[in-house]
């Protein structure tokens, strides 16, 4: 049975299913404007590719660049050691200079984007549309990403604490605290906390 991944807007606190939050935060982005004069705004919707639990709503100045989308990103999921990173879309690869309005022209125009070109990690994204508006000095807004995955234990099913990064590829990789002493890796020290993002467990990153 597939799980049903719930997620909360980050402008008014509400929680909902990433089904219904498209809809939400096409309307309560909004009603939390900044006073200023308004330009086009790209809403946008961006998952972790092969893993879709795992998404994120924003919304871009039209003439924002990549680069402050990829700033946002980093933060928000992926930033461990400076790696570099890269939009692309049916076209190829897009330079960090692209304005967001002219990677992203219509509704529904897709793109990929790497973190990482040794242990990547892999987004999906999908322009929502365009609307008129102000973000007051904000280039780039988080409007809405999807709640902490319950990950369990593999040895007891209580919420899981630790992940370890050697056994990521062969399932049995997430522990509490308890049972991450008792695991054989833990001699290694190399231990990375669970978090609420697809890098998870990936090189250095600890949320």
């Amino acid at each position: 049975m597939a799980r049903v991944s719930t997620g909360t807007c980050e402008l008014c606190k509400q929680q909902t299913t990433k089904s219904q939050m498209t809809q939400h935060v096409a309307g309560c982005a909004a009603k939390h404007d900044a006073s200023g004069r308004s330009e086009a705004i790209v809403q946008m919707r961006i998952e972790a590719d092969g893993d879709p639990c795992y998404w994120l709503h924003l919304e871009a100045r039209s003439s924002t660049t990549l680069k402050q989308v990829d700033s946002l990103l980093r933060r928000t999921w992926l930033e461990c050691c400076g790696h570099m990173s890269a939009f692309r879309s049916r076209m190829g690869e897009l330079a960090m200079s692209t304005t967001v309005g002219s990677a992203f022209p219509r509704k529904g125009a897709r793109f990929s984007y790497e973190y990482d070109f040794g242990s990547t990690t892999a987004l999906a994204g999908k322009a929502l549309g365009t609307r008129e508006g102000c973000l007051g000095r904000a280039a780039v807004r988080l409007l809405a990403r999807n709640d902490a995955l319950d990950w369990r234990c593999a040895s007891c099913s209580r919420p899981a604490a630790i992940v370890c990064p050697f056994c990521i590829d062969e399932g049995d990789c997430l522990f509490c605290k308890t049972h991450a002493d008792e695991h054989p890796c833990s001699a290694e020290e190399v231990y990375l906390p669970v978090v609420n993002s697809p890098r998870m467990g990936v090189c250095g990153y600890v949320g």
